[in-house]
């Protein structure tokens, strides 16, 4: 059935101002009115799901498996780490044209002993499918560096900085083993325990430490008995996560953000990478995620409860009333091409949880979320796009107001050609509550990329527009594409557009791990009261002009005027204006002699091209430009 009240049709490609009626008359009978069906359980999982069993289960050879899994039938390849050049150079993946493939593939290990490797390739997730990390063992899990558009490893560039869009949750690794994770972006791990230290960037004999390059990246609720070195990475987030006691966090090119962990940070002599630590994560609630019982053989969706002044991991304490298990009874698996955005809904108001296994789901109207409690999780990076026959959104999924403990988690969401104000929207006023606070996890927008340049332009004005109070956000990246099908040239002259990556218009919205990246405006408009932003990496674009951007006065992270209370810690923002000479006033804007804006370890970098960021916050701090390349601009 459709959806009535639209209040905008098929746009042109200009900026539109919210109307705020968003189709919250939905026509979808009462769950009363109709026996509820049961879902199944176990579910009938599609082909982008590989279930794995544990070893003396397993019929095959495992590693066989994973390798053409990684590989998808010798399309792509590994290069391993060798004996002979292991302590210097490492291995490499050659990924070459899967970065905006439309496959994608989740592989769930059920409980148990798995003696393999895995190689996590572009949209491939592996989660361990125990209540918590100990019930799955695996060997390893490993991400190395990338090569370029020749398909050629040439060094310290590109190293992990296209290596995007993949993530590892809920597995333990093997005594002892060192984990290679070179990646940037959209590549969080989750509630893993790695039993030896954890390498996030890898050397290439270049770069800095001798390392390749990596552009950032998020790690949560995680345990990594050997430390964590950060290698390269430019800024990296740490959220609630341990290491071993003789352990440490080391080096890191820009800045650190270590929220509500435990552990030190061994602050080398002469780096130049900051750390910021913040004691206690001011409210969280973990990412929901899925266990299998297998006594059972049933799934369940299990839902950790909201916590305040978090520090550390909280899996190991968990008991029954700390989370929530829910019957995969009660749990809509959804199929990409068979389930339409309005099954979903209808899923939603019958009360059920929705799981999107992976694919592309194209859909012609809005995923429209109606009641309290309700999560949605996607697997295997489930893609929500907006079809092209479509017509004009206000958003793509919509948070009606005054719900609570609404959880949406591990989706990328692209725009179409006929355009959204956004791609997603959390309600049309400020309402919502601390103590049942709404959480978007590991959400990935993008607009651009995955299109030929020949066809017509995709856009939305902005990427997530929160008008509700109370929500909270955990590790998101928001990209406009700088690059693009058939040969990742760069993206020219405002194609794909989008004015903004954030809008924060409710007040007490905290978040973790923000990434904004090329945005034609504003980056980060933030317009509520007493927000929280820990961690923050802003990417300015590329193809603007003087005229366009740097006249315009348009900033990485703007703080209202009017805005009282606000915190900033632990963010960056970069410049790469690589086809016009642009100078950008300042990399943040903010309130004057407000005493509840508090800003701390702000900064600003030339990454490259032309141009400059001649402040760092309003008219204070130096520029930075090409005399500085590389060097953070530090205002406090």
């Amino acid at each position: 059935m459709p959806f009535l009240g639209w209040c905008k049709k098929a746009q042109p490609a200009v900026e539109v101002e919210d109307c705020g009626a968003e189709p919250s008359n939905v026509l979808l009978e009462e769950p009363s009115a109709r026996a509820v069906k049961k879902e199944l359980n176990p579910p009938n999982w599609p082909s982008s799901v590989h279930v794995i069993e544990p070893d003396g289960k397993f019929v095959g050879d495992k590693q066989a498996l994973f390798d053409r899994i990684f590989t998808d039938n010798g399309k792509y390849s590994v290069h391993p780490w060798g004996d002979a050049n292991t302590d210097r150079y490492g291995g490499y993946f050659n990924e070459t044209g899967r970065d905006f493939c439309s496959d994608r593939v989740a592989v769930l290990l059920k409980p148990g002993v798995h003696r393999a490797k895995f190689s996590v390739g572009f949209y491939n997730s592996l989660v361990g499918l125990g209540r918590e990390p100990g019930a799955v063992e695996l060997d390893a899990f490993e991400v190395l560096n990338g090569v370029g558009a020749d398909g050629v490893e040439h060094g310290l560039s590109p190293g992990a900085l296209n290596n995007f869009w993949r993530s590892v949750e809920n597995v333990t690794t093997a005594p002892g083993r060192n984990i290679y994770y070179f990646v940037s972006q959209a590549s969080p791990l989750r509630k893993v325990h790695i039993r030896g230290q954890l390498r996030l960037s890898g050397p290439v004999g270049g770069g800095i430490y001798d390392w390749g390059y990596a552009s950032g990246g998020f790690t949560a609720d995680s345990k990594i008995d050997g430390g964590v070195e950060f290698g390269g990475q430019q800024q990296f987030c740490t959220r609630n996560s341990e290491i071993g006691d003789n352990a440490a966090y080391k080096h890191g090119a820009w800045s650190n953000v270590l929220i509500g962990s435990k552990g030190m940070y061994k602050h080398e002599p002469g780096q130049l990478a900051k750390e910021t630590v913040i004691e206690n994560t001011e409210r969280i609630a973990e990412k929901p995620y899925i266990m299998y019982e297998e006594g059972e053989n049933k799934y369940y969706l299990m839902i950790p409860r909201p916590e305040v002044g978090k520090r550390g991991v909280s899996w190991e304490k968990y008991s029954n009333g700390d989370i929530e298990r829910v019957d995969f009874e009660n749990v809509y698996v959804a199929e990409a091409g068979v389930s339409t955005a309005y099954m979903i809904n209808v899923k939603l108001a019958e009360g059920k949880h929705i799981v999107l296994t992976p694919g592309i789901y194209k859909i012609t109207e809005p995923i429209v979320v109606t009641r309290s409690n309700a999560v949605i999780l996607g697997l295997g990076l489930a893609t929500v796009e907006q079809a092209d026959e479509a017509s004009y959104m206000d958003s793509l999924i919509f948070v009606q107001d005054g719900l609570e403990n609404v959880r949406i988690a591990s989706l990328m969401v692209q725009g179409g050609e006929p355009g959204s104000n956004a791609l997603i929207k959390w309600g049309t006023r400020k309402r919502g509550s601390a103590a049942n606070a709404g959480f978007l996890y590991d959400i990935f927008c993008r607009i651009g990329g995955d299109r030929d340049a020949s066809k017509p332009e995709v856009r939305t004005n902005k990427m997530i527009l929160i008008n509700s109070s109370n929500v909270v956000g955990d590790n998101l990246w928001l990209w406009r594409a700088d690059h693009e099908l058939p040969r990742n040239d760069g993206v020219k002259n405002s194609r794909h557009k989008v004015f903004n990556a954030l809008e924060v218009n409710g007040d007490n919205v905290i978040m973790y791990g923000l990434f904004a990246e090329h945005t034609l405006h504003d980056l980060t408009v933030w317009n509520g009261e007493n927000g929280k932003t820990f961690f923050y990496q802003c990417e300015l674009p590329y193809d603007v002009t003087q005229q366009n951007f740097g006249d315009q006065g348009y900033a990485g992270y703007v703080i209202a005027d009017h805005v009282k209370t606000h915190t900033l810690m632990g963010a960056g923002v970069y410049s790469f204006f690589r086809d016009y000479d642009v100078h950008a006033q300042s990399g943040f804007r903010a309130p004057e002699g407000e005493s509840g804006i508090s800003l701390q370890h702000i900064f600003t970098v030339f990454l490259n091209g032309k141009g400059s960021i001649d402040h760092v916050l309003n008219h204070q701090g130096d520029r930075c430009s090409h005399a500085s390349q590389g060097r953070p601009h530090y205002f406090n």
